[in-house]
């Protein structure tokens, strides 16, 4: 790596110039500095045929995103917020912010769309798919355990007020529906708005991406309003907003 200079490429100036130069550039190499030197503890591709490179790498991101999920559920928390609320805010941005880099750079890096476009969907199938279904898979064959079975007595004290509830019913892994099904309700929506209008840019402008200033920025205003559009109809349901549907009993 070398900072081009003045001239026939020399050596590279001082940490200090550097910072008197680029104080923003300086001040995010700093602040990346200890995350750089933790995954400099990843081994490289050659090794292993890249599989450990490829393992390390998932346990280190895994848990820098469980740190930052835990450190914004926190803050939520001290801000008085409800756990709805913190959830597809402050946690949904700290942990898909990555992404969001990872789709940025395969956006200006590849020649094409795919690898961009590619990295959203395939991430949110992973939190989809595994991140609700490995858990809900563990709890269920936990209840079906006969540890589970021994802890029936505690699991129907718990349960035995819910409208949903009967005596004659086994011993299983519940979760209480709440405004989740009109949250997903929204996302569907605004997703199918969102494939919607990147068909319409590949039959108008000529690809998903990129474009003229025009059609960069107004897609660019579009998608950011309906996120916006998402959280602000989701925590209005959270906050029991009247002028929207009621809640479905729990089941």
């Amino acid at each position: 790596w070398r900072l081009g200079g003045g001239g026939g490429g020399g050596a590279p100036p001082p940490p200090a110039a550097l910072s008197l130069s680029c104080p923003f550039a300086f001040a995010g190499f700093a602040l990346a500095l200890p995350w750089r030197l933790l995954f400099a503890l990843t081994p490289p591709p050659r090794v292993a045929g890249g599989w450990a490179c490829f393992f390390v790498a998932l346990v280190g991101i895994g848990v820098i995103t469980a740190l930052v999920g835990d450190l914004a559920a926190h803050m939520g928390c001290c801000l008085g917020m409800k756990p709805a609320v913190t959830a597809i805010t402050f946690v949904a941005l700290g942990t898909s912010l990555p992404d969001t880099f990872a789709s940025r750079t395969a956006a200006v890096k590849e020649r094409h769309a795919d690898s961009s476009i590619g990295n959203i969907t395939g991430s949110n199938s992973v939190n989809v798919f595994l991140g609700l279904g490995l858990p809900w898979l563990a709890a269920a064959l936990f209840w079906a355990s006969p540890r589970g079975a021994a802890q029936e007595a505690s699991w129907r004290d718990r349960y035995r007020g819910e409208a949903w509830y009967s005596e004659a019913m086994p011993v299983a892994f519940v979760v209480a529906s709440g405004d989740l099904g009109f949250s997903v309700a929204v996302f569907t929506v605004l997703a199918l708005v969102c494939l919607a209008v990147l068909v319409a840019r590949r039959a108008t402008v000529g690809g998903e991406l990129g474009g003229g200033a025009a059609s960069k920025y107004s897609t660019a205003t579009l998608f950011t309003a309906l996120w916006l559009g998402y959280i602000w109809l989701s925590i209005a349901k959270t906050e029991g907003d009247p002028r929207l549907p009621p809640p479905p009993p729990h089941a």
